[in-house]
């Protein structure tokens, strides 16, 4: 009988024990934590409890806890000095019991050195069910996910008028300006799709999938924002192909430019078709060479070539003489035949030079500038003379033919202004003799002006 009415109390103490719920105790003691006791052989290990219960303590090896109670805000703190050493008593094996009502009995192991300091946080983990602060959050940060951020902002409100709210960690104002950022977030999106940017769409729903990836109805909103930029893209991309193929090059231009622009899955395409363009643009509006009539008081017949480069320096060369070349190549000039004569101007002169342009001014964006190239050298030749044919002996048969030459080192500088595909030129020649025949050399050894009228392409 007595067995029976044993294990009858047992099962029910069982079933008690099982209602019961349990404690969380977490440790959060600070890295070197002492407890500055002294010379004495003392340990302290601290409970922090903000929850609205009373915490009963017993040990194994202390008979009499030495247990300090103190409220520091919301939170009740228990402090409870250990010794760690005495004579003729062992510590080892220490247990703490904690016992608070509707909870089920709590042990800590104490294996204390002298000056340790142990600090542990004591809570009912089902206190939130109980709460309406941790209710109104968690359905607030549910609905947040799900997208239904004006919902979300009225649970958080309602969680901020509890009185747990001011003395609890939270992060209920951040929540609140995330959901105004991703509201905000949305109704930009909404509208580049309705205005047909599938691009800057699909973009801003990314970004608010990056801050609430749990969203379903914006994953919807993103594939479908896709599926019409792919596609959109795709028909771009077969435009500009079209316009390029027919030599429309500008429409074909801002398509490609818009397809890189928005990352288009062929934009690698676009970028080489683009860079074609840009190739037949400059050679369009950058005629680089041009090829000029120069004409000179002294040697009216001259050509000149010149490279006018947009982006880096060029070359150019020119020459000219007068008709008396050609006429004394063709034997038809008359030639000096008085022995020691010399005339105050060549019968025939000539010139040539070789030298760099340089690119001073470009096309503005809003207004046209002339382009204009700086022209220099200091290879400049001139040669002109005179040419003499006397009887030698009084013989009518006989002469002595000579031609008379002189030198003359000639450096330039100039401007080339290029409109359209018309090239103006002009350059100042500046003459220094190498030999001397006077008059004549005189003459030659003058400074010229050249100009020039010619067509570039």
């Amino acid at each position: 009988m007595a067995a029976a009415i044993l294990a009858v109390s047992m099962n029910l103490t069982a079933q008690n024990e099982s209602k019961l719920k349990n404690l969380t105790i977490t440790n959060i003691t600070p890295e070197l934590s002492v407890y500055p006791c002294g010379d004495r052989h003392e340990a302290q290990v601290i409970l922090r409890c903000q929850e609205p219960f009373d915490l009963v303590f017993s040990s194994n090896v202390d008979a009499n806890l030495d247990l300090t109670v103190t409220t520091e805000g919301p939170e009740k703190v228990y402090s409870i000095v250990f010794k760690t050493k005495e004579e003729g008593t062992s510590f080892k094996g220490r247990q703490l019991s904690i016992v608070a009502e509707g909870f089920k009995k709590h042990y800590i192991a104490l294996n204390l050195n002298d000056k340790e300091k142990l600090e542990y946080l004591v809570s009912d983990p089902y206190s939130k069910l109980r709460s309406l602060f941790y209710t109104a959050t968690e359905e607030g940060v549910s609905l947040m996910s799900e997208g239904m951020y004006d919902a979300a902002i009225d649970k958080f409100r309602v969680a901020m008028q509890c009185p747990e709210y001011p003395d609890t960690p939270n992060h209920l104002d951040e929540y609140i300006q995330r959901c105004d950022t991703l509201m905000a977030w949305t109704e930009r999106a909404a509208k580049y799709a309705e205005d047909e940017d599938y691009y800057n769409a699909r973009t801003i729903y990314m970004n608010i999938l990056r801050e609430n990836p749990n969203c379903d109805v914006v994953r919807l909103l993103y594939n479908d924002a896709n599926e019409n930029y792919t596609r959109v893209s795709r028909h771009d991309m077969e435009v500009a192909q079209a316009y390029f193929d027919t030599k429309r090059y500008e429409e074909a231009r801002d398509l490609y430019e818009h397809a890189i622009a928005q990352n288009n899955p062929q934009s690698a395409q676009a970028g080489i078709n683009l860079a074609a363009i840009n190739l037949k643009r400059y050679k369009k509006d950058n005629h680089t060479r041009s090829l000029s009539y120069v004409f000179d008081s002294d040697c009216p017949i001259g050509l000149m070539y010149a490279g006018l480069k947009p982006d880096k320096s060029g070359g150019y060369f020119a020459f000219g003489f007068d008709k008396g070349c050609i006429d004394i190549l063709s034997g038809n000039i008359d030639p000096i035949t008085v022995d020691g004569f010399v005339p105050e101007k060549p019968m025939y002169q000539a010139t040539v030079s070789a030298g760099w342009t340089l690119r001073l001014y470009t096309q503005g964006k809003e207004f046209y500038i002339p382009k204009v190239w700086l022209m220099m050298t200091p290879f400049g030749y001139a040669t002109g003379g005179y040419y003499t044919k006397i009887p030698l002996n009084g013989k009518d048969n006989e002469y002595n033919q000579k031609y008379h030459l002189m030198h003359a080192l000639a450096p330039e500088i100039g401007v080339a202004v290029r409109m359209w595909r018309v090239v103006l030129s002009y350059r100042y020649q500046y003459r220094y003799m190498l030999n001397i025949d006077k008059p004549v050399s005189d003459d030659l050894g003058k400074s010229r002006n050249l100009l020039g009228l010619g067509f570039c392409w």
